[in-house]
């Protein structure tokens, strides 16, 4: 195992060679995202729901290849818990199967490796981590609100840049984590 992990992250590091020019780039970077989270979740919990989340991210970066930053994801939805009964004083009865809210915020800082740059396009992976403040309704094994522990691996982003300077950008991402399986986002680097 960790002669598979050295491998990787030497792998990582001479793939970041590639990525090195002598060119001026844009060392700061706001960008905002819309995705899915119904992958983490499911795997985390193990509970059938949606879910929805929205980011906002800011990057600086000190070399080309290399993002430093931090994101505020905010993620909502509608989510089925379990199945309870209520009973009111006069012994009558109402089924309910679902808990309607659940909202979380994570602050989670960010470090993103580029594999590729070019005028137009950016290739990279990310890692980022941070703690989220959950709210919902109570359930058997939790109770809300509760700070839990998130985090987001980007195993594939891309951007698209346009605009006079290349500086507007359009992209994606694929991963596993807080930010879901997949998101679009767009931003503006100066």
């Amino acid at each position: 195992m960790k002669k598979l992990f050295l491998t990787a992250v030497i792998a990582l590091f001479v793939s970041n060679l590639f990525a090195q020019k002598d060119t001026d780039f844009y060392k700061h970077e706001i960008k905002a995202s819309v995705s899915d989270a119904f992958l983490t979740s499911v795997f985390v919990t193990n509970d059938a729901f949606l879910y929805a989340n929205f980011s906002v991210s800011y990057f600086y970066r000190p070399v080309k290849w290399l993002w430093i930053g931090g994101n505020f994801v905010n993620y909502f939805g509608e989510k089925i818990y379990y199945t309870w009964r209520e009973y009111d004083e006069n012994g009558r009865f109402k089924d309910f199967s679902k808990s309607k809210i659940k909202y979380c915020a994570v602050i989670a800082p960010e470090i993103r490796f580029s594999y590729k740059n070019t005028k137009k396009t950016i290739l990279y992976s990310a890692l980022s981590g941070g703690i989220g403040l959950e709210d919902g309704y109570d359930r058997r094994y939790y109770k809300y609100p509760a700070m839990i522990w998130h985090a987001q691996i980007t195993f594939f982003g891309f951007s698209c840049n346009f605009g006079k300077n290349n500086n507007i950008f359009l992209g994606g991402e694929l991963g596993v984590g807080m930010k879901g399986f997949g998101n679009i986002h767009g931003g503006y680097r100066f």
